[in-house]
């Protein structure tokens, strides 16, 4: 993994906050601790308040973009955006040592959209030339990722949308894409990682590969086990389609074997056969968790007592609510960037069983105290 240098730290200021990219970039930047500010492109005059807060920007990262509209408006309309975004930099007084432009290798109805991100970029450049700073080109592929906008944003959404709600899948075209994460796009943007390594992480296939790749996935997924998941690319598609998923069955139904002897409940099917197991005990009224997790699947089974898991899709007011007991055990999948935590509820401890997919690194640890 390599990095831009001298990218340091400081405040970011970040445009496209609302949109898909703009959220995931957020979701890293809240991971990270890092302080950032938004630049609304939506309005030609921000406030003398809201510019006078870009003044300490060190890094300034312009994500917003229009994809849908007339030749016209895809072509005029992401110049304007690069102006506006500029033009609130400079009133503000600020001096960006870094200028990062989320630009895009995808064409546009007659090559529009393209050639109004072109001369965006171009807007930046010189905007980059005066302020004597770095600018980086960050080229993004067809970009997919948890609680993209079916319909809008890629197929992979449009596709995982309509497994998750049992519906066939569009496949109208053979088409080769490459597919690349929104978190690793959302690394290339900050400088975890550079363009090269990004392009490394993109997943080159067909339409119908992934049509195939995604049924495959959500066939063992919906019946309680975990699939196997030979690489990133997999678990990645795996956790965008268990995005959707989660809102239409949050919870995992379990079948428990019973005879003479007793009763026998399997927590986990994994068909990779890799992953790490623990139980924990929770004593009455103790909460645990309140954090999030960026890429790891982590499965919670409480095989004794009562509690309450609360989930919430970090940087949001969305939130779930799922009481669960050990009379009745059943499983509860905490979908990436869903901040969760677990409560005993009863008078008794509490015994949670839970899986990860991964065992623990310390090195790169992929848990995230949230605190919004």
């Amino acid at each position: 993994m390599s990095s831009r240098s001298g990218r340091g730290d400081g405040l970011l200021a970040v445009s496209g906050r609302g949109g898909f990219v703009g959220w995931h970039l957020r979701a890293l930047l809240h991971a990270d601790g890092r302080p950032w500010r938004n630049v609304d492109v939506r309005v030609p005059d921000p406030s003398l308040h809201e510019v006078a807060a870009l003044a300490p920007t060190v890094t300034a990262v312009h994500v917003a973009g229009i994809v849908r509209g007339t030749d016209r408006e895809l072509r005029e309309g992401n110049v304007e955006l690069a102006h506006r975004f500029v033009d609130a930099l400079e009133r503000s007084g600020a001096s960006p040592r870094e200028v990062v432009y989320a630009n895009s290798s995808a064409p546009g109805p007659a090559g529009a959209y393209a050639e109004g991100k072109a001369l965006a970029g171009e807007v930046l450049l010189r905007a980059a030339a005066r302020w004597g700073a770095r600018f980086t080109d960050v080229v993004i592929d067809n970009v997919f990722g948890e609680h993209g906008l079916p319909g809008h944003n890629t197929v992979t959404s449009t596709f995982c949308d309509r497994l998750a709600r049992g519906q066939a899948l569009p496949v109208d075209s053979d088409h080769v894409r490459t597919f690349v994460h929104a978190q690793d796009v959302a690394e290339a943007l900050v400088g975890h990682i550079d363009q090269q390594e990004l392009a490394s992480r993109g997943t080159t296939i067909t339409i119908p590969e992934l049509a195939a790749r995604l049924r495959a996935l959500a066939n063992v997924y919906d019946r309680g086990e975990i699939p196997a998941l030979p690489g990133p690319y997999d678990r990645d598609l795996l956790n965008t389609y268990r995005s959707y998923a989660f809102g239409v069955a949050p919870v995992q139904r379990l079948t428990s074997a019973s005879d003479h002897r007793g009763a026998f409940t399997e927590l986990v099917r994994s068909h990779g056969g890799t992953g790490q197991t623990g139980v924990s005990t929770t004593l009455p009224g103790v909460t645990r968790g309140n954090h999030f997790h960026r890429r790891k699947l982590e499965r919670f089974v409480v095989v004794q007592g009562s509690a309450r898991i609360v989930l919430r899709r970090v940087l949001t007011g969305e939130r779930h609510v799922i009481d669960v007991s050990g009379d009745d055990p059943v499983a509860v999948d905490m979908p990436t960037l869903w901040a969760h935590s677990i409560t005993n509820t009863g008078t008794s401890p509490l015994v949670t069983a839970f899986w990860t997919n991964d065992l623990f690194d310390p090195a790169r640890p992929d848990t995230h105290q949230d605190a919004a």
